[in-house]
């Protein structure tokens, strides 16, 4: 099995080099991304499952890009990061579809876990996704079979 993919946006260079390296060693494969812009194309490329996105940064700051990113990769889910947290900005993270806000500077181990619950709920909304499918095929088999036994 690959391992999961995150996508590190964030323009402070140190903040993306020590991700890198902590979740590199956590078995992630990571991608970064020194800007919103760069985070959408990269997206488009090769998709990663969670994206770590700060909230401010210079062009499309991060709820754009979350917003972006959702329409190229609806399954993927964010982790918004902020180091001005506001009350404002953290309801404007999780109605753009966030599935944490975290303030920096943060505990790596922290946001370890906060990835981890990013990546479960991935599964299971894909999991979800899988079976509403899977029912809807069975359900048009069952028409289809419905239809034959009423013509006999």
């Amino acid at each position: 099995m690959s391992p999961d993919r995150i996508l590190v946006v964030d323009d402070e260079l140190f903040v993306r080099e020590l991700l890198l390296e902590f979740l590199s060693t956590q078995g992630y494969e990571v991608s970064l991304a020194d800007s919103g812009e760069k985070a959408v194309e990269l997206m488009q490329i090769h998709p990663a499952d969670v994206v770590l996105v700060d909230l401010k940064m210079p062009g499309i700051d991060g709820i754009e890009t979350l917003k972006q990113i959702k329409k190229i990769a609806p399954h993927a889910l964010a982790i918004v990061m902020t180091g001005y947290p506001t009350i404002e900005s953290s309801i404007e993270a999780l109605r753009s579809d966030a599935c944490d806000y975290v303030v920096k500077p943060f505990k790596l181990n922290d946001l370890k876990s906060s990835i981890e619950k990013a990546l479960q709920e991935r599964k299971l909304k894909i999991e979800i996704s899988q079976l509403k499918d899977r029912i809807a095929q069975l359900e048009a088999e069952l028409e289809k079979f419905s239809t034959l036994q009423n013509k006999t």
